[in-house]
């Protein structure tokens, strides 16, 4: 009796795992295409636009390319870490590239998340979360050179707490919030983080001199603060949610407010000067998951989201407005959108190919 009562309990078990980790895979889901206007692909970034940081004083936005994710060897990565310029005042739909002056490594730089600082004397400081080669860690630092068109090396920081970096939030000139998604640095041992359900990534703040953990054993993938500085959201991209946190940066204390459900898989943020939210999502993981192991195969494509999302004062509550939706054969697993011109354009940048610049020509306040 014992034994068949232990036999059901595991039955039941494994059935709902299989169930689970089938809804995580998001096999019942599919994407419808639509655009909010025309679109075309940038040239440049052909390796990936993972990541993009806005400079609203100068109109213009930093792109990191070739994004290095959990490879199997270093034989694996056979394209160059980069990084764009896109110039939002021209309809030239082409990034260019920045040359990047003094690196310790060139050769095991491969740029992921983006943030930027403006220095007292106007210099725009660059903060970049960097994966190498053999998936080693770092934040490297970079001054942008403005007249010359060129970024200088400032500083390499590495340090324990950076288990499994993704993206980062300049709070200060050398100080910064960073993700951890995960705490393996295999695919096999990042699937056994996926099955087990036990994460070791989290969010780390650093202060210029030393680290400090605020948050452990989560998944937190994209995060961005409030324009004025007090509010954290986190991709928890796994429960396919928004966290959203008070931050007070004196206290280095983060406090939970509120989880908004997206059911899908938000990857990076830019916050708008109307405080909307604007997210580029990954609606079918299975495809995505299958792009990301051979993003160089062009039959391989991950299908994209673009939300805008309007939280409610107290961010209980969010309004979600789909801006647009695409299978992947022209936008290939997105990762972030920002509106610019007036919300009359928005970029949108991809795990692996080119970005895309389209024309918004729908209304998007509906309500």
């Amino acid at each position: 009796m014992l034994l068949k009562a232990l036999f059901v309990l595991l039955l039941g078990l494994s059935v709902q795992f299989v169930f689970k980790t089938l809804l995580m895979m998001d096999i019942n889901k599919r994407v419808y295409n639509h655009r909010p206007g025309e679109c075309r692909k940038v040239e440049g970034p052909s390796q990936g636009s993972e990541d993009f940081e806005v400079i609203d004083e100068k109109r213009i936005a930093f792109i990191s390319s070739g994004v290095v994710y959990l490879p199997n060897s270093q034989s694996d990565v056979t394209w160059k870490g980069e990084i764009y310029l896109y110039d939002l005042t021209k309809r030239t739909y082409k990034a260019e590239l920045i040359p990047i002056l003094n690196l310790e490594d060139e050769e095991g730089f491969y740029p992921h998340g983006l943030s930027h600082w403006v220095m007292n004397d106007g210099t725009i400081r660059l903060f970049v979360v960097v994966h190498s080669k053999t998936f080693k860690h770092s934040v490297v630092i970079l001054d942008y050179d403005d007249r010359k068109q060129h970024l200088n090396h400032v500083k390499t920081i590495r340090d324990d707490t950076f288990i499994r970096p993704n993206d980062i939030v300049a709070t200060g000139e050398n100080s910064f919030l960073l993700s951890n998604d995960g705490g393996a640095q295999t695919e096999l041992g990042n699937m056994w983080e996926v099955i087990s359900g036990f994460y070791r990534g989290g969010i780390v703040y650093f202060d210029g001199n030393k680290s400090h953990y605020l948050m452990e054993n989560h998944v937190a993938n994209g995060i961005s603060l409030s324009r004025d500085g007090n509010t954290l959201f986190v991709s928890h991209i796994n429960q396919e949610t928004i966290g959203v946190y008070s931050w007070n940066q004196e206290k280095i204390s983060l406090k939970k407010i509120s989880e908004i459900e997206t059911l899908t898989g938000c990857d990076n943020f830019y916050i708008d000067k109307d405080n909307h939210m604007w997210t580029g999502c990954h609606p079918v993981t299975k495809d995505v998951l299958a792009h990301f192991g051979n993003r160089s195969d062009p039959y391989l494509y991950g299908p994209s989201q673009v939300l805008r999302i309007t939280f409610s004062k107290g961010f209980e509550k969010a309004e979600m407005v789909e801006v647009l939706a695409d299978d992947g054969r022209l936008v290939s697993a997105s990762t972030i959108a920002f509106p610019f011109d007036d919300g009359k354009q928005v970029l949108i940048g991809t795990v692996g190919r080119h970005p895309v610049h389209c024309d918004v020509a729908v209304p998007l306040s509906l309500y």
